[in-house]
């Protein structure tokens, strides 16, 4: 299908101040539109990104009470620039486990209606090696003597289990959220079971695995389903215990990147086409060759 979408991927760097978080996705989000998008992604802990795991529980929300400030936020946001606003991920009350949330990435439409959401389905538990030649951490919510950073997401997060495609302006477009990165069979799923020709991965990858592999993971994820990759990202240092590694970029289904930001608030912008998608896959049709995927299916 022949479709055309402008998109903004924003990087910010997020603190521990939900008030000044959300007043900078509304300064990026009004420049993404004003360059054109028509789909605007934040990223993961756009609303907050605190020193420990327990601090997302203050600030979670029933998303469907339309009283809490995030989602008030994303609506207005959404309907004031007439965009589809994604946020990349956001606490959501886990009824009746009041010790953690769900980290949700939600879609609203340009009539500030909440359409789709993903809840993160891979969680962040590892042990980081610090910088070679020295102990300290380049990232992290903890640290132990020469091993790093120690990040355990679910302490006070729920898994998801549901995978999502959403028709943004008629595009399908699959969720995902940052350490889901790294399990391809999810795109696999999106892409070949599910029909997504657009993948999001809005994150908060750390300085030391983004250094590593955030070019490589998304890349290869854009290649292998034939899509484009749109990633928003948190850049910088947050805090004594957390810095992010940046580089918001948007992939075409070649894995060419069309639009990077290394460090700094800002947005990622490209326009994005089923023509291309089409193209690539007519060029090199690896879905029909995918022997072990018909198998299973």
């Amino acid at each position: 299908m022949s479709w055309q979408l402008r998109v903004g991927a924003v990087q910010m760097r997020s603190g521990a101040d939900l008030g000044q978080n959300l007043t900078t996705c509304g300064a990026l989000t009004a420049q993404a539109a004003a360059e054109g998008a028509r789909l605007v992604v934040l990223p993961e802990c756009f609303a907050l990104l605190g020193r420990g795991e327990g601090e997302k529980l203050a600030i979670a929300e029933t998303f469907e009470l339309r009283t809490g400030p995030v989602m008030t936020m994303l609506r207005d946001l959404a309907s004031k620039h007439g965009i589809w606003l994604v946020g990349g991920g956001t606490p959501e009350i886990v009824p009746g486990d009041p010790k953690r949330t769900y980290n949700t990435a939600v879609v609203v439409d340009p009539s500030g209606e909440l359409v789709a959401r993903y809840r993160k389905i891979h969680l962040f538990d590892v042990d980081i090696p610090p910088e070679a030649g020295t102990d300290q951490p380049s990232a992290g919510r903890g640290t132990r003597p020469g091993l790093g950073a120690v990040l355990r997401e679910s302490d006070a997060t729920a898994p998801g289990d549901a995978l999502v495609v959403a028709a943004i302006d008629g595009v399908p477009v699959g969720l995902s959220i940052c350490y889901d990165v790294r399990f391809p069979e999810l795109y696999r799923a999106l892409a070949l079971d599910r029909g997504a020709e657009v993948l999001l991965v809005p994150s908060a990858f750390t300085a030391h695995t983004g250094a590593a592999h955030w070019h490589l993971l998304l890349r290869a994820r854009a290649v292998e389903n034939q899509c484009y990759v749109v990633a928003a990202a948190q850049w910088g240092r947050h805090n004594d215990k957390r810095e992010s590694y940046g580089h918001a970029l948007i992939a075409d289904p070649w894995g060419t990147i069309v639009g990077e930001r290394e460090s700094g608030d800002g947005v990622v912008l490209a326009t994005l086409d089923g023509d291309t998608v089409a193209r690539r896959r007519t060029q090199m049709p690896c879905a029909r060759h995918a022997v072990l995927w018909r198998r299973a299916t």
